[in-house]
């Protein structure tokens, strides 16, 4: 589906343009137009009518031709914005181009779209009835219009026109899509008096970037067009795609996280919200003053208190899957409820923490979806979720995220780590920026003991000890998958090794690894009449390597530090010996962030073998993908190298 905005409702309150003199040094970096520009709606070349496929993406399945924006500010921060945009359809898989859903806030006028095709040497066009149009309510901020082409089919274009008028907000500008751009140009007039800065994040030349004051007034104009624009990459272990997608975004000068706080808690639907009585919340409070441990210290009372509120509120609740940093029925209808989006959720499990006297703050952050937080850069906008969060020590913290079940009240959130949080304190005002880390590596352990026939089929047991975030992961797919396709994730799919049992431990234990016990059998079909071969890199999570690009457009994101052992231990059939056996060897990346360790041996008629990959880094730029790759590459040729068995 083409989403002609993937605008979110990120800014509740809206841009507030704060008003000064703002003088911008004229530029230019104009380049000569190596691609044809967009046209007047309606006309077309019949080149574009006749193209086969895309210039610089040949697999591609559909082209942007054209995609433009003109935006006109007056001073009082009235904004319209004019977009055109233009996609030719190359085969049948492009046709999905045609489902249209644009999003916006405030309203969209002048909507005109068709669909063009060739027919011999005429050009025939077949417009949209306007009593398609499908105007959708996404939240009470946002909604959206749905349509899609007629008589649409390979070699088709498919073009788009409106209007959009807004006020006091202007939305960013995505140089890229889904699919290949030609030509994406924005064009915005700004009225001398109001505060505007122009970001930009691209990674290629512009074909035009202009800034220039206009002819007799404060006003100013900037141009920023970028051609042939690949289409998004999304690559393993990346950095939240709104990082690294190419855009520009504007944003009022002057602001500050202060005044963001105060934003917060002058809003009726936060502020607002936080000392709402919930029902049952004195018998709550009972249950809570009740809980004490005859031995344990103050600290672990507290944690027991902590644990008891966040699992009653993530089991109660059920999370509506939307997420917006502000509420929209109000915590204390989406209690009785016993749904909400996450703010609501998790504004419930603030407050019932506060009452029963445990120091937490409600803190905004930004999920995946949304991008990572620029700490230089303050405003709503950025966030798009509350969660909790509650100092232990003063190293020490918990991040609170009751929306899903399988998240625990001592490990902070997967797709929370890696970015920054506003923590906000209802009662002073105050706020402070969070980085949001995991400083402990998350460990993997896996144990195989099998004993291996002549026949060529090797029958054993694994154990599988997960914590933390590997835990969660296996939670949840378990859940998702339902035992019989969970274990076949397990087996990875492979139709020589067939697990005939599962037990699991410790499932629901916040303070425990899973364990996971599992019986096996695989049949080593390489084998033959005299020789044995078999790999002992078995129910891990290291199959396949996941970099096997030699290019990279994005930063890498582990998320957090790991450790990971594999141990197995294998018995050699009657009248077999050992042939070929792995040597060990140590592989250390240069700035010594990864290593990966082999150890392999014989011992009373058994082949024995250990891997040890560590990672102390999480998080890595794009320009260092070049030893990333080639150590990964060196690693998993040693993981899947195998051990040869011979017949006596």
């Amino acid at each position: 589906m083409e989403k002609f905005y993937t605008y979110k409702t990120l800014n509740k309150l809206l841009i507030i343009l704060i008003s000064f003199a703002f003088v911008l040094p004229a530029k230019a970096q104009d380049k000569a137009v190596a691609v044809p520009g967009p046209k007047p709606y309606g006309v077309i070349d019949t080149t574009d009518l006749k193209l086969k496929s895309c210039d610089f993406e040949k697999d591609a399945s559909a082209e942007v031709l054209f995609d433009t924006e003109e935006i006109k500010m007056s001073e009082f921060g009235d904004i319209t914005i004019l977009r055109h945009k233009r996609i030719k359809i190359f085969n049948d898989k492009g046709k999905d181009e045609a489902n249209i859903n644009i999003e916006y806030i405030n309203r969209i006028a002048d909507i005109e779209a068709q669909t063009i095709n060739l027919n011999g040497k005429t050009i025939e066009y077949t417009p949209v009835d306007s009593k398609l149009f499908y105007k959708q309510k996404v939240n009470k901020e946002e909604k959206s219009m749905n349509f899609t082409f007629p008589n649409v089919k390979a070699g088709s274009v498919i073009e788009l026109q409106y209007k959009w008028k807004l006020s006091y907000y202007l939305p960013p500008w995505y140089f890229e899509a889904k699919i290949p751009t030609r030509y994406s140009s924005i064009d915005v007039n700004i009225p001398g008096g109001v505060g505007i800065d122009v970001a930009s994040k691209v990674n290629q030349p512009y074909l035009k970037d202009t800034s220039i004051s206009l002819r007799n007034s404060s006003d100013y104009e900037v141009i920023k067009v970028l051609s042939n624009v690949h289409s998004f990459v999304d690559e393993p272990y990346m950095t939240p795609a709104y990082d690294n997608v190419q855009r520009v975004t504007f944003k009022a000068g002057l602001k500050f996280w202060a005044g963001v706080s105060i934003e917060l808690m002058d809003d009726n639907d936060f502020g607002k919200q936080l000392d709402d009585k919930l029902t049952d919340e004195k018998a709550i409070l009972a249950k809570v003053d009740s809980i004490k441990l005859p031995r344990a210290d103050s600290t672990e009372n507290k944690s027991l208190k902590i644990s008891y509120l966040f699992n009653l509120v993530k089991n109660r609740m059920t999370w509506d899957k939307t997420d917006q940093w502000f509420t929209v029925a109000g915590v204390k209808k989406a209690w009785d409820k016993k749904t909400g989006n996450g703010t609501e959720i998790n504004l419930a499990l603030y407050h019932l923490l506060h009452i029963a006297g445990i120091e937490a703050y409600p803190v905004e952050v930004s999920t995946p979806d949304n991008g990572s937080v620029d700490p230089n850069d303050p405003g709503l906008g950025q966030f798009d979720k509350t969660v909790v969060y509650i100092p232990v020590d003063t190293v020490k913290y918990y991040i609170l995220d009751a929306t899903d079940k399988h998240n625990t009240y001592n490990h902070i959130p997967f797709d929370l780590l890696s970015t920054y949080g506003l923590a906000v304190n209802p009662k002073s005002g105050f706020c402070s920026l969070v980085s949001i880390l995991s400083d402990a590596p998350t460990k993997q352990l896996v144990y195989i003991n099998a004993a291996i026939n002549a026949a060529g089929k090797m029958t054993g047991t694994a154990d599988i000890s997960s914590d933390t975030y590997n835990k969660s992961a296996d939670n949840k797919l378990y859940k998702d998958l339902g035992e019989k396709k969970y274990i076949d994730y397990l087996a990875d799919n492979d139709n020589d090794l067939k697990i005939s049992s599962l037990k699991r431990e410790n499932t629901e234990d916040d303070t425990l690894p899973l364990e996971q016990h599992l019986d096996f059998d695989l049949n080593l079909t390489a084998s033959d009449e005299n020789y044995i071969y078999f790999n002992p890199n078995l129910f891990t999570s290291f199959g396949t390597n996941p970099f096997l690009s030699e290019k990279r457009y994005s930063n890498i994101d582990f998320t957090y530090t790991s450790n990971y052992t594999i141990s197995g231990t294998y018995k050699l059939p009657e009248g077999y010996k050992v042939d070929a056996l792995p040597k060990n060897e140590i592989l250390i990346m240069a700035d010594k962030s990864i290593s990966f360790k082999r150890l392999s041996g014989e011992q009373d008629g058994s082949v024995l073998v250990r891997y040890i990959i560590k990672r102390n880094r999480s998080y890595y730029k794009k320009e260092e993908y070049p030893a990333l790759y080639k150590f990964y590459k060196e690693m998993f040729q040693m993981l899947n190298e195998q051990i040869v068995l011979k017949k006596i």
